[in-house]
């Protein structure tokens, strides 16, 4: 997909009709990928960024679905109010071109959504063409379904995202939930999945005509609450992407706020500086010590718990393990005493013993009989009966974990909990020092505002804790009724008067899915090695990562270093931890083979300046044929202008006029041309 051009028409801060040519170019034979766009603050950049998701999606972006006035509001929001007027225009529109190639064919085509504003309505319209010509073989209302198979919108996350999201996939270490939605659409791994679905419908289908009726039930009761648990996990994200996008504006104002301090506060500037230095240190400890807890917990902790029973076990398995050890001996002694019984009847024992034969063989019986008094089953074991069948090796195993739980496991419980405290303690405590304002009459109010937007971001993180443990459980839910659903095909399968068909789907359901596990696992390790390749590529320290295993459940990352050991992610600096997000983007880009656009937005400003340089020179000019980047002179300055010029195609400045109350738009970035530049 290459865009080709953008229009805005009474959009936002853009008066009248504003065109963007967005064609990368050629110079000496080699593509010019990025179109570079510049303004301060206010500008328009962001507009312009999400002028590409509304034009291509409009009310079924994920933030507005199901909302239909918050879109509606955030529309005429955006019409464009002249300055000499209380109202805004009574129309506005956003059109977008684009070239797209399948099967080797290249079409062209334009999408324009336009809307109107009639009293305190809003009446949406939507135009697509393909070469110049309307779709003649879809509805109207097909539109937007056509859209959303061209670029789907869990797709366009990935590539038309700002530095916030980058963020967020870099600290998106639990649910990994960005990777999860992504992963299989982008390496099209979703259709397998999708076949393995119909052909379950179609057996749950068959089957009622089968005669299986209770299986049926079970069956249409799984896909019931199947669809309820997604349902309930569809709200539950999008009420978590709500939060957390106001979580990120918290954020944005604290970084505004904390612009304040470092320029009216002095040495208190600095002191505060270190003391947020040392509170993400100490918040990456408690991560740290909460994760091996929770490990702790999925292991042998819950034996500890219950000291009596696993002493009972014990003595259990002890008591088999000697009963098995006695069976064993007492084979050996029938095996001897046989053995013994036969040797002694033997005439030539007794050649020079002179008795009768009766006499002998009273004695012989007497003999055999008093071994097998002697060696006979201990009255003990008369009625014992082994509940476990297990092995020497297997109850030793059991035996060493439960020695484990009773011993070194609370004492490593003890010791976790300790560190905990501890780290949650100092804390506090630099909470606390953080939260002391300066008497000084200018610093202070700006302190106590800080310490606001502080309180009200770490209420929106525990809400989005509580949220994740939510999704958390909804997951595992699912996975529980797949699991009950796929027990019941199988049931299905293993009944005499199941139809051909239903035997045949099931065959080939079981085919698909080996095969969708074989493409997974070698999508994920193609992956993995790109991945690999990118971060290093980015992070410019040799071969500081040489491994990395992705897990085909939850697809969480395990980094290795050099040595073979494991790089927790919460080792990772928060420049590494962005590097390592956008790596995963590109990797992405890369093992999809899909040539879609990356479209960036304040790329740069969280990044520091060691790692903002192997951005400018790695990424930037080698990650897509086409990369639309949204700074300001501060993220890419005048050094990065000069180090990028050979690979920018066009550049735009963004210039708000605050008389006309609109943003000028002309052609260069905040240089006006090369010779300024290069001076």
């Amino acid at each position: 997909m290459l865009i080709t051009k953008l229009t805005l028409n009474n959009f936002g801060l853009f008066k009248g009709k504003n065109e963007f040519d967005l064609r990368p170019t050629k110079n000496n034979g080699c593509i010019q990928p990025i179109i570079l766009f510049g303004g301060k603050n206010g500008a328009g950049k962001t507009t312009l960024f999400d002028a590409f998701r509304i034009g291509l999606y409009g009310p079924n972006l994920d933030e507005y679905r199901y909302k239909k006035r918050e879109y509606n509001k955030y529309i005429l929001d955006h019409f464009h109010q002249n300055v000499n007027s209380q109202l805004s225009c009574d129309s506005a529109s956003i059109e977008i071109e684009f070239e797209y190639a399948h099967l080797g064919e290249k079409d062209y085509f334009k999408i324009t959504r336009a809307w109107i504003r009639h009293k305190e309505e809003l009446k949406e319209s939507l135009s697509v063409t393909r070469n110049g010509e309307k779709i003649d073989d879809l509805e109207v209302s097909q539109w937007q379904d056509f859209i959303n198979e061209l670029i789907p919108p869990g797709i366009s996350k990935l590539f038309f995202f700002d530095g916030e999201k980058i963020q967020l996939l870099a600290e998106d270490d639990k649910n990994n939930t960005h990777l999860k939605r992504s992963f299989k659409t982008l390496l099209g791994l979703n259709i397998v999945d999708k076949l393995s679905s119909d052909l379950g419908i179609y057996i749950s289908r068959k089957a009622k005509t089968s005669g299986e009726k209770e299986i049926q039930k079970e069956i249409l009761r799984h896909e019931k609450e199947h669809s309820e648990l997604e349902q309930s996990l569809d709200t539950l994200r999008q009420q978590r992407a709500e939060l957390n996008a106001k979580y990120h504006q918290k954020l944005g104002k604290l970084d505004e706020q904390e612009v304040l301090v470092a320029h009216e506060g002095g040495s208190f500037s600095d002191r505060r500086n270190e003391l947020k230095l040392e509170k993400i240190q100490l918040e990456n400890d408690i991560e740290r010590t909460r994760s091996n807890i929770r490990e702790l917990c999925s292991n042998l902790l819950p034996f500890s718990l219950t000291p009596k029973y696993c002493e009972l076990f014990k003595s259990r398995l002890l008591e088999e393990e000697k009963y098995t050890q006695w069976q064993n001996t007492q084979r050996i002694f029938e095996e001897k005493i046989d053995n013994f019984s036969k040797a002694i009847n033997a005439a030539n024992h007794w050649e020079d013993i002179r008795i009768s034969s009766d006499e002998r063989s009273e004695i012989i019986h007497r003999m055999v009989d008093l071994f097998r008094t002697t060696f006979s089953q201990d009255d003990k074991y008369h009625n014992f009966r082994p509940f476990h069948a297990l092995s020497q090796k297997e109850t030793q195993k059991l035996l060493n974990w439960i020695d484990e739980s009773q011993t070194k496991t609370p004492v490593e419980l003890k010791n976790l909990t300790e560190k905990l405290e501890q780290f949650t303690d100092k804390r506090n405590r630099v909470e606390k020092a953080l939260q002391r304002a300066p008497e000084d009459d200018v610093i202070g109010p700006i302190i106590q505002a800080l310490n606001k937007l502080n309180q009200e971001i770490g209420q929106y993180e525990e809400q989005l804790r509580q949220m994740d443990e939510k999704i958390r459980i909804l997951e595992y839910k699912l996975d529980e009724v797949n699991k009950n659903r796929e027990i019941c095909f199988n049931q299905l399968k293993e009944i005499e008067n199941v139809s051909n068909q239903v035997a045949m789907a099931n065959s080939v359901r079981e085919i698909v899915l080996e095969y969708s596990d074989k493409l997974q696992k070698a999508k994920i390790n193609e992956f993995g090695e790109i991945f690999l390749s990118c971060f290093n590529r980015l992070l410019r320290k040799g071969e500081y990562i040489t491994g990395v295993d992705i897990n085909i459940k939850d697809f969480s990352l395990t980094l290795y270093s050099r040595s073979g050991q494991v790089i927790p992610k919460t080792n990772l600096s928060v420049g590494e931890k962005q590097i390592y997000a956008v790596a995963m983007l590109w990797a992405l880009t890369l093992a999809s083979r899909r040539p879609l656009p990356f479209i960036i937005d304040t790329p740069l400003g969280r990044l520091d300046s060691e790692h903002r340089g192997n951005l400018v020179g790695e990424f930037f000019p080698k990650a897509s044929h086409q990369m639309l980047i949204f700074s300001t002179d501060t993220e890419i300055d005048l050094n990065y202008f000069k180090d990028l010029r050979p690979n920018i195609a066009k550049a735009y400045h963004l210039d708000f006029n605050k008389e006309d109350g609109a943003t000028k738009v002309t052609e260069g970035y905040f240089w006006n041309g090369l010779a300024e530049v290069e001076n």
